[in-house]
């Protein structure tokens, strides 16, 4: 594991604890877990609106086979609503930071940016690919001639591609 991402693991609850306790003796014990609680439900409101429209934008690009407009709109929105989802201060004001358009756009494009350099894209028939590979399949039988102009009868044994 990232060195950082193991500090983040250990510092992130430690920081969270801290602002809590800190809340809890500026507004009292009561409203600090009224906050805490009230953002499980707004979160889950925002992913399930989020996934709504998501899967409508997959459907619709499926069915006219062009490429979603607005590509990681709603996954930001639901990461968004799982951070809010999430008992806790900090995690609340990410998620309502990547709810808020300015800041919504900047982390998708950082994001859309990182994502694009590290995944691979499959080239299939009906999927949109951002490098702009395109192409048509053509379902066929490969036959090997050998020298003698003779088609080659012995199937050949697959190889691993290195």
């Amino acid at each position: 594991m990232r060195r950082w991402l193991k500090a983040l693991l250990v510092v992130y609850p430690v920081v969270e604890l801290i602002t809590i306790v800190l809340v809890a003796r500026w507004i009292g014990w009561g409203w600090t877990l009224l906050l805490l609680v009230i953002g499980i439900p707004i979160g889950l409101g925002i992913m399930r609106n989020a996934g709504g429209a998501a899967m409508a934008d997959l459907r619709q690009a499926a069915s006219s086979g062009i490429p979603p407009s607005d590509q990681g709109r709603h996954a930001t929105t639901m990461l968004a609503g799982t951070l809010i989802a999430v008992p806790g201060f900090w995690t609340d004001v990410l998620g309502l930071l990547l709810v808020v358009p300015p800041t919504r756009g900047m982390f998708r494009a950082r994001s859309g940016a990182w994502i694009n350099t590290r995944m691979a894209t499959l080239r299939m028939p009906g999927v949109y690919d951002p490098r702009g590979f395109s192409g048509d399949v053509v379902q066929g039988t490969v036959i090997r001639v050998r020298d003698g102009g003779e088609p080659d009868t012995q199937p050949e044994t697959p190889r691993e591609l290195t």
